[in-house]
């Protein structure tokens, strides 16, 4: 930190300190505090990283294409901790888990079904793949209602039947009559459920000709696993399945991960959270209930048309408040307030890549560094590998003519352009703070693609402040060592500095001018933390933020009873605020 910061800083925390008689709280317009905020690294891990992949019928080239490219995802990593080393710090873990966008699928039912029988269930006599559907249970408030045939199982044969509609080429993690995983962690047959690329891993072979076994291992087991097949659900649940592997990771709810995933294994305490969705068509993610969900019609081939099913008609023909479908600000709450640890009271940082259905050449970086694109209907890049390319062809040059799957830009009631689902949980992540990385889903080339979300998973490019600084001369932002012995200060704000002030939360910033976030400057290599290491931001925060206006506000602020405030000088003078102290 520069040195004349820091004397100014003391005077001021302890002109703070005289007036602790008073109210220090939100109230008035001019009252500052003490603020500070913390984030350690995990001595463990980094990152904790969850992709979360539709398997539907559509998604085959996709699934190849992110396994082909994982490379450009190894070496964004590898990079960064061959850098690290370089600069003298520690390299950092990173873990890797999957689950699909499967969780049930329902259709409505031939003749007229009402919950009844034994359970009481919702007695499906013919089932829309099979007879012997195992149907979910009815209350008993239930009991009499119009319900559907609701189906949590894989159905499909890999060879062609005479039922064609259960004709599965590709069925990766899937298996016949198992249940869908529901958040449940994937691995092909033999394979870890959770991947652990650890910071002991000889990260300097990478990209040579004698990488290291076990990093090579790793980065095939990972393109074996991704491989999740496309015989799954055909009403993806992308956001539903990630909230209820996160929930089951962390056993909350009642909710477990299967036996094979050990406590602590996934999610780590302290570690920050990535979680990358990929898919097509939009998330469809509603009501796991025979009588609430929504539901295929047989009858009406156009309600399981990609782009214009029910689950479309449901966002473009319905209110918010009336839609089955659950509400994205939810899942937006769930990811930015998960807490780091047990028993922590720090949230858990967040960082969400989302794959989707994007017009190509539409997506640009904000002044954060994030990446956001233009929901729409995409057009099938053939990769320029591929000697031919069509639905015919094998692997990533199986690209579907008519780019079957992708969904369109979507209109609701009232002509308002809503995107998709994926841009509006990406859209509302950001005003909360966490990072976000957009991209097309038929891009020919994943590669730009998998370094994007290896940022992510990088370490931690900011703090987010519970209030604003009242100015840039009262901010200070170190580095606590594990045992709490030798800090190091960063130098800033400003954008050629260790740090700056970034925009958040529709605050405006060059850079100096104070917001409640910061980022860091990881290219400068100087303020970087090592696991287990403390980031530390102290400062002067105004409460509110909009601060006060003239000096007469700070014997107003607390109702007249305190006459003798003075304001400091104006600390921001382009936005007129002041600092106020008895």
């Amino acid at each position: 930190m520069l040195r004349r910061v820091i004397p100014r800083l003391a005077l001021l925390l302890l002109l703070a300190a005289g007036c602790q008689n008073y109210n220090f709280n939100p109230v008035g317009n001019c009252i500052i505090q003490p603020g500070s905020t913390s984030f350690q690294l995990s001595n463990q891990a980094t990152a904790d990283v969850l992709f979360v992949v539709d398997d539907s019928g559509s998604m085959e080239p996709e699934h190849a294409r992110l396994a082909a490219n994982f490379s450009a995802f190894m070496d964004a990593l590898a990079s960064a901790q061959k850098a690290r080393q370089q600069n003298g710090l520690s390299a950092f873990d990173f873990h890797i888990a999957i689950t699909t966008s499967s969780i049930f699928e329902s259709w409505k039912t031939v003749l007229p079904v009402t919950c009844g029988g034994t359970g009481p269930t919702c007695d499906v006599k013919q089932s829309h793949y099979t007879q012997n559907e195992n149907q979910l249970a009815c209350t008993a408030a239930e009991v009499g209602e119009a319900c559907d045939d609701v189906i949590e199982d894989y159905y499909f044969q890999t060879t062609n039947p005479s039922n064609v509609a259960t004709y599965c080429t590709d069925p990766g993690v899937g298996t016949p009559q198992a249940a869908y995983p529901a958040g449940n962690f994937v691995a092909a047959a033999g394979n870890p459920l959770v991947l652990h690329f650890t910071k002991d891993l000889n990260w300097a072979s990478w990209g040579t000709a004698t990488p290291d076994s076990k990093l090579q291992t790793l980065v095939a087991q990972f393109q074996q696993n991704i491989d999740v097949g496309s015989c799954g659900s055909g009403m993806e649940q992308h956001l539903e399945a990630g909230r209820l592997a996160v929930e089951k990771a962390l056993n909350m709810n009642g909710l477990k991960q299967p036996a094979a995933v050990a406590a602590g294994e996934w999610p780590h305490d302290g570690a920050k959270l990535v979680v990358v969705f990929v898919g097509d068509e939009d998330d469809c993610s509603n009501p796991n209930d025979p009588t609430q969900a929504l539901a295929f019609d047989p009858a009406n081939p156009a309600s399981t048309t990609p782009g214009s099913d029910v689950c479309i008609e449901e966002q473009t023909t319905k209110p918010v408040s009336s839609q089955k479908l659950f509400k994205i600000a939810d899942y937006a709450t769930f990811f930015t307030t998960l807490p780091s640890a047990a028993g922590s009271s720090a949230y858990r940082s967040l960082g969400a890549a989302f794959i989707y259905s994007a017009q190509i050449n539409s997506c640009t970086s904000d002044s954060s560094g994030n990446t956001t694109c233009t929901p729409g209907t995409c057009t099938c890049q053939c990769p320029p590998s591929c000697a031919t390319c069509g639905p015919s062809a094998q692997g990533e040059c199986q690209i579907p003519s008519d780019c079957t799957g992708k969904i369109p830009f979507l209109t609701g009631v009232g002509g308002t352009s809503i995107g998709s689902r994926f841009s509006q949980l990406s859209s509302q992540l950001r005003s909360a703070g966490a990072s976000t990385y957009e991209a097309s889903v038929c891009d020919a080339d994943w590669s730009a693609t998998l370094q994007g979300i290896a940022n992510l998973v990088k370490p931690p490019s900011g703090l987010t402040l519970p209030t604003t600084p009242a100015s840039s001369d009262v901010m200070v932002l170190r580095i606590q060592h594990a045992d709490g012995t030798n800090d190091r200060y960063c130098k800033g704000p400003g954008a050629n500095e260790d740090w700056e002030f970034v925009a958040c939360n529709g605050q405006t910033t060059d850079g100096i001018i104070p917001t409640s976030c910061i980022s860091i400057n990881h290219g400068l290599g100087s303020c970087e933390a090592n696991p287990g290491e403390t980031y530390i931001a102290q400062y002067l925060g105004k409460v509110p933020q909009d601060g006060c206006l003239v000096a007469a506000d700070c014997a107003s602020a607390l109702g007249g009873k305190v006459t003798d405030w003075t304001c400091l000088g104006a600390s921001a003078p382009q936005t007129g605020t002041c600092v106020c102290a008895q």
